[in-house]
């Protein structure tokens, strides 16, 4: 690379009037808008504004009977999934409650399988699960999300005390 010739780094008038202390001001500027653009596309792309390595979480509960696999970053209007994992006794009816801003925050679209039954319990909804031969259930939930901000959600199975609260921001 050839170095510049020190003339050229100096305000001239011929052929037109410059202001190099000025010009150097905005060449940085511009390096710098340039790193942040790098940086803002490289978080999108872990996961900072939807799916992704910085989005995707799990919370347990104490005693480990109950496991919620969730997305951190949401966007309005888009739906994403919910996978509640549950231990008990096998081949028994095994009940989980969904209850803080869930409903108000999100549609839910589809539950998978089709619970055993299902009521409304306060703010929010108690689900029955078959569990299988070994004791385990996963519901599968399809949420559209239908606000903006933080939602706080708690998930419980009532008969044993098992609970997690977890929370999840949705973009504009």
């Amino acid at each position: 690379m050839n170095n510049p010739d020190p003339d050229d780094l100096h305000s001239r008038n011929y052929p037109v009037q410059e202001n190099m202390a000025l010009q150097r001001k905005v060449w940085r500027f511009e390096r710098v808008g340039w790193y942040a653009l790098l940086v803002l596309i490289g978080l999108s792309l872990a996961g900072l504004f939807s799916s992704g390595p910085l989005s995707t979480r799990e919370v347990r509960s104490a005693d480990g009977q109950l496991r919620v696999e969730y997305q951190r970053f949401l966007r309005n209007g888009a739906s994403d999934g919910l996978v509640i994992h549950v231990l008990g006794k096998a081949q028994e009816p095994l009940e989980i409650e969904l209850s803080g801003e869930l409903l108000r925050g999100f549609n839910i679209e589809m539950l998978q399988p089709q619970p055993l039954k299902a009521r409304a319990a306060g703010e929010g909804v108690s689900v029955w699960m078959l569990s299988d031969s070994a004791g385990q259930a996963v519901l599968y939930l399809t949420l559209r999300s239908d606000t903006v901000g933080s939602v706080d959600t708690q998930v419980s199975r009532p008969e044993t005390g098992a609970s997690v609260r977890f929370s999840q921001f949705i973009y504009p």
